[in-house]
């Protein structure tokens, strides 16, 4: 049997959609929560951030995200004083560890890229006891090639959903505030 040019394109046309639909379909950012507690949430109405060895260009989304999710759960962010630090640090996991060192924290991918998992480990803290209120993890495979940037909006948006996931059952303040 013969598969005509024609044909032959129409099933590489649709293989290559089901296999975008199939990685679209996956979540962009893998997180859990690690720990939650109920009893000091209720002293928390205001916090500020602090980073751990966090790349400079991803502080303003991380910021601006995590903010946008807390606030929305009756939280406010403050730059100053606070009843709560939201402390996340930057972790990166090389990967492929056979192949050749580029920097410290990357290694070569296929095709001559750099594949590492970018993680971002996030503690809420009580700001005066130093107990944990809340704390989990994010996390998303990156093959990054050559001439290749991030792309703002869709990596908020990823950090937005990510953030929703890891605050989704932290209390709502707001509720109890009415």
């Amino acid at each position: 049997m013969t598969i005509s040019r024609n044909d032959f394109l129409i099933l590489a046309v649709l293989g290559a959609f089901l296999w975008l639909a199939g990685c679209a379909s996956q979540p962009p950012i893998a997180t859990n929560v690690t720990y939650c507690c109920r009893p000091l949430t209720d002293q928390v109405y205001t916090f500020r951030i602090e980073f751990d060895d966090t790349p400079e260009f991803l502080k303003p989304m991380l910021r601006d995200e995590a903010a946008t999710v807390l606030n929305a759960k009756g939280l406010r962010y403050t730059e100053g004083d606070a009843d709560a630090i939201l402390k996340m640090s930057f972790v990166n996991k090389t990967l492929e560890r056979d192949q050749e060192r580029i920097e410290s924290w990357e290694k070569t991918a296929p095709a001559g890229g750099v594949r590492f998992i970018a993680q971002v480990v996030l503690e809420l803290t009580h700001s005066v006891t130093g107990e944990v209120v809340w704390s989990g993890a994010m996390q998303r495979t990156h093959n990054v090639y050559e001439g290749s940037y991030m792309h703002d909006a869709p990596a908020r948006a990823a950090m937005r959903t990510a953030f929703l996931e890891v605050f989704a059952d932290y209390p709502d303040r707001r509720l109890e505030m009415e």
